[in-house]
C-alpha cells in the first residue's frame, strides 16, 4: 500500500544482466516492476505512460540508443512526467553522465557490484515522481518548467557524524555549495530536522552503512522531511553490509572519505530535483511544506497534526481495501511529566517509512502502522514496548544514582502498557 496508488517501473533495454539484477533487486518492493516488449507497442505504451519510473538501460557499452532514446521521452511534448534515469551495469564514467543530463535524464544509475547506491537513488527518484503528483505536475506534463540553477546562498545543509575530523571534512567538501550546520548528536540533529527547514542532510554513521541508514530512516519521520534528500555516508567497504530494502531509507549513498567532486555532484543533482518544486508556479503546493506541527520538544506530531494523518491513512486504507493498525502506549504513572520527551525520542528512533506518531494526552502515545500488516503492527508494538521498558530501566538506574528517582529496583520500575487496534 502506498499514497500514489500502484507504483511501477519500467525498464527499457537491459534484457540480459541489468534485467536480472533490477527484478532481484525489486522484487520485495511494494513496486511493479516490467520489461518493455517491443513486439507489443500498445502495451508497452500504456506501461510507459502510468509508470512512475522509467529506466534506460545502455546495452553493449554504446550509450548512444540509450541517450536517444532519453531524449526523446524527455521531450517537452512526449507527455511523458514520470523521471527517467540512465541505467548501466557498470559504475557511469564521467563522460557517461554528462551526456545523460545533456539529454535530459534525471539521474544516472551504476549497478556496478553493490546495490545499495542503486536502490537508494531508484527510491529517490520514486519520491520525486510522488512529490511531482501531489504537486500537480502529472496533470501539467505537456507544460514542464525548467529549474533555476540552484542558488548558492538559499541552500542550507545538515551534516550529521559523531566523528569531528570526519564532519570537519565533510564541512570542507560542501563549502562551495551552502550555508551548511553540523552536529555529531542524533537527538539534536533531530530536533534541527523539526525546527529547520533543510535542502539536503548528509549522515555519516561510522564505518558500516547500516548506522546511517538507521539515523536516515530517523530523520525521514520528522515532519517536513519526507522529500529532503538525505545522504548515507560510511566508511570505505561498509556499503556491502545493507540490503537493498534498507538502502530505501536514503536518496544516496557511497563511501567517505571520497571525492568531493562526486559528491557535490550528486548533492546538486538532487537539489536540483528538490528545486523543480519551486519553479511551479502559483496554486502548485509542495505536500512536504504542509507537514503537520510538531509538539515542542517531542519531534512528534501534534496531536490535531496526528488527527488529519490518521484521516488520510483511513481513507487511504479504505479505498485500497486494506486494513489501518495503530499501536497505543499508556506510560505509567510514576514517569513524570519531564520524562515525556525521553520517551517520545525513543518512540520516534522505532518509526520507520510514513509511520506517525503523537502525544495525544497525558500519559498516553498513539502510532499509526500504515504500511504493516497484522503481524508486522504487532511485532512493531511489542518491539517497541520491550524497548521502552529495557530503556526507561537503564534511565531509572541513572537517575537514581544521580538522586533524582528513588530506587530502581524491583517493583519500583515503571512499566509501559500497549495494544494493538484496527481504525481503518
Amino acid at each position: 500500500m502506498n499514497s500514489f496508488g500502484e507504483e511501477s517501473i519500467v525498464l527499457i533495454g537491459g534484457e540480459g544482466a541489468v534485467a536480472q539484477t533490477l527484478a532481484a533487486m525489486l522484487s520485495s518492493w511494494p513496486v511493479g516492476f516490467y520489461q518493455a516488449d517491443f513486439s507489443d507497442s500498445d502495451g508497452m505504451m500504456a506501461a510507459v505512460n502510468a509508470a512512475s519510473l522509467i529506466l534506460v538501460a545502455v546495452d553493449d557499452e554504446d550509450p548512444a540508443p540509450a541517450l536517444s532514446c532519453c531524449g526523446i521521452l524527455k521531450e517537452h511534448d512526449s507527455g511523458i512526467a514520470a523521471p527517467v534515469a540512465i541505467i548501466t551495469p557498470e559504475k557511469a564514467d564521467a563522460g557517461l553522465r554528462l551526456a545523460a543530463l545533456r539529454a535530459g535524464a534525471d539521474d544516472v544509475i551504476g549497478l556496478e557490484h553493490n546495490l545499495n547506491a542503486a536502490a537508494a537513488r531508484i527510491s529517490a527518484l520514486l519520491r520525486y515522481n510522488a512529490l511531482q503528483r501531489e504537486a500537480g505536475t502529472w496533470e501539467r506534463a505537456a507544460v514542464r518548467t525548467q529549474a533555476d540553477p540552484v542558488p548558492d546562498d538559499n541552500v542550507k545543509v545538515l551534516v550529521v557524524a559523531e566523528d569531528a575530523a570526519l564532519r570537519q571534512d565533510i564541512l570542507k567538501s560542501m563549502l562551495s555549495l551552502t550555508t551548511t550546520i553540523a552536529t555529531g548528536d542524533l537527538p539534536e540533529a533531530l530536533y534541527l530536522a523539526a525546527s529547520h527547514r533543510f535542502d539536503l542532510v548528509l549522515v555519516h554513521g561510522g564505518p558500516q552503512l547500516s548506522d546511517a541508514m538507521r539515523i536516515c530512516g530517523q530523520l525521514r519521520c520528522v515532519p517536513g522531511m519526507r522529500f529532503v534528500p538525505l545522504f548515507a555516508l560510511s566508511e570505505p567497504g561498509g556499503l556491502s553490509v545493507v540490503s537493498s530494502d534498507a538502502a530505501r531509507s536514503a536518496d544516496d549513498c557511497m563511501d567517505w572519505p571520497g571525492e568531493t567532486g562526486e559528491l557535490v555532484l550528486r548533492a546538486l543533482l538532487h537539489l536540483r530535483r528538490k528545486r523543480f518544486i519551486a519553479t511551479m508556479g502559483a496554486g502548485m503546493t509542495d505536500a512536504a511544506e504542509d507537514a503537520p506541527p510538531t509538539e515542542a520538544g517531542e519531534g512528534l506530531l501534534a496531536p490535531d497534526g496526528f488527527a488529519r494523518a490518521l484521516n488520510t491513512l483511513k481513507r487511504e486504507a479504505s479505498e485500497a481495501g486494506e486494513p489501518l493498525y495503530m499501536g497505543v502506549l499508556r506510560v505509567p504513572e510514576s514517569v513524570a511529566d519531564e520524562s515525556a520527551a525521553a520517551v517520545a525520542s525513543l518512540i520516534r528512533y522505532h518509526l520507520r517509512g510514513r509511520e506517525a506518531a503523537s502525544h495525544v494526552e497525558a500519559g498516553l502515545f498513539a502510532i499509526l502502522y500504515p504500511d504493516r500488516g497484522r503481524d508486522d503492527a504487532e511485532h512493531a508494538i511489542h518491539a517497541l514496548h520491550t524497548m521502552l521498558d529495557a530503556s526507561w530501566r537503564q534511565i531509572a538506574d541513572e537517575r537514581a544514582r544521580a538522586g533524582v528517582l528513588g530506587s530502581a529496583e524491583g517493583d519500583d520500575i515503571p512499566v509501559f502498557k500497549s495494544a494493538l487496534m484496527e481504525v481503518g
